[in-house]
């Protein structure tokens, strides 16, 4: 089910707290989440989507992971998510909080021949994210392995703030730049201080 309309028809058919077709569906719809029946048939009708915060709370009311009716990813993708969390660490979820929080939405790329961590849409743009962690975190700066060098993926470095391991700051790296350093094999410097790269050691090696 490609799209959102499509979703939305069959998580209200399959709800019980949704009557059918025609018996007020709409209109309940409507109630629950607050908003006129206008809007309401704007959704069935395809012409557009709940905002990231109103689709959590769609989600919720029909007893559907918010993912799938606001992406399109499938029902399993809550197990799947689990056995990706083994590879996954602490950073990733931080950007995925830090997007949230700015009222986008994000799913995880579940996909082996996918070189990107997670697909992010912000006031309609969808943007695929590779987040690095830093190899080697010094006083004055920290290290990155760039690996991606796909020119539809943004690679992002989560510097650690004072060398803490649950806050950090998202440095967005060039794509050119990702793809140079990506094909050098050489490592990616932020400086602690400027938070900016150091930008000689892609001519390294």
């Amino acid at each position: 089910m490609k799209e959102f309309k499509s979703r939305l028809i069959y998580a209200c058919n399959k709800s019980a707290k949704v009557p059918d077709f025609g018996r007020g569906q709409q209109v309940v719809i409507a109630e629950q989440m607050r908003v006129s029946q206008e809007a309401v048939r704007k959704w069935f009708s395809g012409i557009s989507k709940p905002r990231p915060n109103a689709m959590k709370a769609l989600a919720s009311f029909l007893d559907v992971p918010y993912v799938w009716l606001s992406l399109g990813t499938d029902h399993e993708e809550t197990a799947v998510l689990r056995e990706m969390s083994n590879s996954q660490d602490a950073s990733l979820y931080a950007f995925v909080a830090y997007i949230l929080g700015k009222g986008g939405s994000v799913a995880f790329n579940k996909s082996s021949n996918c070189t990107s961590d997670v697909t992010v849409i912000e006031e309609g743009e969808v943007t695929k994210y590779s987040v690095y962690s830093a190899t080697n975190v010094t006083d004055t700066h920290q290290q990155f392995k760039l690996t991606s060098n796909s020119p539809d993926v943004q690679c992002v470095c989560a510097t650690r703030i004072d060398t803490c391991d649950i806050a950090y700051d998202f440095i967005t790296v060039p794509m050119k730049e990702a793809a140079e350093y990506a094909t050098r094999d050489v490592p990616y410097v932020i400086t602690n201080a400027s938070k900016v790269p150091l930008k000689a050691n892609a001519k390294e090696r």
